[in-house]
């Protein structure tokens, strides 16, 4: 496989660099390369997707944000895999490379697996705790979360049906390492909503839910995901505000709604996870109690309708918690 078996679609979204003349170079020199150009930034990796996939032709669909890389196999490897398996997608691992603190995690598979073993899992990142909060978060909570690695012939997990086999979908939705049949997501109408984060999750789950055949390659590494966390060159997900706050709870809120649209008993499973990372986000926010009041009434709206354990609940408790008690800081 080279360029010109892969048709290459690039939406700029009203980039200040020099992202539109690099852009303009490839389109000119590859036919098979589309340039798409947006007038007004829209505030969102799911604008940019969604015009990619109107403007999509080809059998299988792939996805790369600005500030990820392929390794050099990735799309000849997904492409053999998804033909040779009949399945509707199949997806890898990544690292998760943070530059300016020289670190590398994997990305957390809950089969045992020989990637790279000197690399922690990338499970949830608590920089703001310290001590033995920290320790206990690390290893007690996170273990809590995600149970023990299953310990069975692992390098390549098939499901034929996600309701039966729901263990998949403790790994984190990371749409740069998949490749997707373009046919159900015309056929059924899949579409990124309009949150800053918490995106992907919808489009995977749906996705999921109205296919049966998902192959995961437990040992293969098909991306480099980057941070960028720095004071003057955040990503829009980390830069904390009341958006993302909102957004990422409102995200989750409509995948909980998506999966009882489907009957799915165990939303736990999936986005225990994610209420975890989102009390860690809101520990580092200071919002105003008009905000915290819009955060804590979708919280409560939230936890009526969630398929939970017992950790759901006392993670719910916990949000709620924290928030009444961030106003009550600001009303003493």
């Amino acid at each position: 496989m080279n360029l010109n078996d892969i048709e290459v679609i690039m939406v700029n979204d009203a980039s200040t660099d020099e992202s539109k003349d690099i852009i303009d170079e490839y389109n000119e020199k590859y036919e098979n390369f589309v340039a798409i150009h947006l007038d007004e930034n829209i505030g969102g990796a799911y604008g940019p997707r969604n015009i990619g996939l109107k403007k999509a032709t080809g059998k299988y669909i792939m996805f790369l944000d600005s500030d990820d890389s392929y390794l050099n196999n990735a799309c000849q490897l997904l492409y053999d895999k998804i033909e040779k398996n009949n399945v509707d997608i199949v997806f890898g691992r990544y690292l998760r490379i943070d530059p300016d603190k020289n670190l590398i995690k994997k990305s957390y598979t809950p089969y045992l697996d020989e990637i790279y073993l000197e690399y922690s899992d990338d499970i949830f990142n608590p920089n703001n705790m310290s001590g033995f909060i920290r320790f206990f978060w690390k290893t007690i909570v996170a273990k809590m979360i995600y149970g023990r690695r299953i310990n069975k012939e692992s390098k390549e997990i098939k499901i034929n049906c996600l309701l039966k086999d729901p263990t998949i979908l403790k790994i984190l939705p990371s749409i740069w390492t998949k490749i997707f049949k373009r046919e159900p997501i015309e056929k059924y109408n899949i579409k990124f909503p309009s949150f800053i984060s918490g995106e992907d999750l919808n489009f995977i789950i749906e996705y999921y839910f109205n296919t049966n055949k998902i192959l995961f390659l437990n040992n293969d590494v098909i991306c480099n995901h980057f941070i960028r966390d720095k004071k003057d060159d955040k990503s829009i997900t980390k830069k904390i505000s009341f958006k993302l706050i909102y957004d990422s709870l409102k995200a989750y809120s409509t995948c909980s709604d998506l999966c009882n649209e489907y009957n799915f008993k165990k939303t736990y499973i999936l986005l225990n996870p994610f209420l975890l990372n989102w009390i860690i986000i809101f520990l580092s926010y200071d919002g105003n109690i008009k905000q915290n009041k819009i955060l804590l009434d979708e919280v409560k709206n939230m936890k009526k309708e969630y398929k939970s354990n017992l950790i759901g609940n006392l993670i719910f408790n916990s949000m709620i918690l924290l928030i009444k008690l961030s106003n009550l800081k600001k009303r003493i």
